[in-house]
């Protein structure tokens, strides 16, 4: 073995490395946290996968620069080893995405028990295929002869992660998913890096792409949930009050720079009426169930004014939305409407409880001239309306 061959196996295999150490580190991290939703178990499935690949891809680097015996068996056997751990890699981000489209859309294209039908059908063709030849086959030299199924292959194995972004692309730029367009539109972006990864492997065998294409995207997914955990409440899944407070500060920073003030910025402070006896009488746990239907029910409500509102969690029972309406008579019938989807949200969920709020809500004006002023005055309301709700 000549030294640039092994100059070129040490550094492929450097990259595989460090992927397999950035996934044990991402890893260990999924695993100490105490959630355990739908969503992580996927993430811990698309890591383990990637870490698995990238130890077979060693080995195959390893018989591919003839560091290990370039036999006819091992060409064999590590290639099988490798296009099956490809497969596993693509099918794991597959599931994770649309896992992710799930929160946006409630609608399926297909049952994603099916979806591993074509899954097993691709690894039964990978691993007989050193009799079918129908993949691949190497010859007495060690040298790889595509088969009239590997193109093919490929391209079922690159075409599901194609779809879900081109799914979450097209739900991205429908009216009802203006809250959540930037999630659509990082999850159209999230499978790019493993499907170019892919693609560049299917052409130059022996580029690490597909190791460094997922771990890009494994990545990407970290650093939104951060993000997520920075910007997000834990319990309801909205935004918490610091980023609350930003949308307002923005807005109303925006509003002091302009001579007309014909942008209407409402602040609605929402509360639960009577949440303490949901607590005494049902326990905390039920509570918390209390406080997560009416986050969903306002969201709902508050995906009808997607481009012109914000929801988030101010803090215990209070919740903050902030909207551009035209008038006090179109934010009276806002409020209307927040109440009616959680009225609504309770009787789907069939709780032993009636959820009502007390909501208040004051206008900007260059009089109040921050945040504070603005909280203070719709607070005041919220407690007047309260308190008159409980006079017989």
């Amino acid at each position: 073995m000549d030294r640039v061959t092994r100059t070129a196996a040490f550094y492929y295999s450097l990259l595989d490395e460090f992927c397999i150490i950035l996934m044990l580190i991402f890893l260990f991290t999924t695993l100490i946290d105490a959630d355990r939703n739908k969503y992580r178990l996927r993430l811990i499935k698309l890591m383990v996968s990637l870490i698995a690949f990238c130890l077979v891809d060693i080995f195959w680097v390893l018989v591919y620069w003839d560091v290990l015996p370039r036999t006819q068996f091992l060409r064999t056997v590590s290639n099988v080893f490798l296009y099956c751990a490809i497969n596993a890699c693509s099918y794991s981000m597959f599931i994770l995405l649309n896992g992710c489209l799930e929160l946006v859309s409630s609608s399926k294209l297909f049952d994603m028990k099916l979806t591993m039908v074509p899954f097993w059908i691709l690894i039964a063709l990978t691993v007989t295929t050193p009799w079918t030849k129908l993949l691949f086959s190497i010859d007495e030299a060690g040298n790889l002869i595509r088969g009239i199924f590997y193109i093919p292959f490929m391209v079922a194995i690159m075409g599901d992660l194609l779809l879900a972004s081109v799914r979450a692309a097209i739900l991205a730029f429908r009216p009802e998913n203006e809250a959540n367009r930037e999630l659509c539109i990082l999850v159209a972006f999230y499978g790019l890096p493993i499907l170019i990864g892919g693609l560049l492997r299917a052409f130059f065998v022996s580029m690490p792409s597909v190791a460094f294409g997922t771990s890009v995207s494994v990545t990407l997914f970290f650093v939104m949930q951060i993000r997520e955990q920075v910007s997000m409440d834990t319990l309801t899944g909205i935004n918490n009050r610091r980023q609350g407070e930003r949308f307002f500060i923005r807005q109303i920073q925006a509003i002091n720079q302009r001579e007309s003030e014909s942008d209407g910025l409402y602040l609605f402070m929402a509360d639960l009426d009577k949440f303490k006896s949901i607590n005494d009488t049902y326990g905390h746990n039920e509570g918390d169930n209390a406080l997560v239907v009416t986050a969903e029910a306002l969201r709902e409500a508050c995906s009808q004014y997607a481009d012109r509102c914000m929801l988030c969690r101010f803090g215990g029972d209070e919740f903050v939305l902030g909207g551009m309406f035209s008038s006090d008579a179109k934010a009276d019938v806002f409020c209307a409407l927040l109440n009616d989807s959680v009225a609504r949200k309770c009787e789907q969920n069939q709780l032993p409880y009636v959820i009502s709020l007390s909501i208040g809500y004051a206008r900007y004006t260059k009089e109040f001239k921050t945040f504070r002023g603005l909280l203070a005055a719709a607070d005041k309301k919220m407690y007047e309306r309260k308190r008159a709700s409980r006079r017989p």
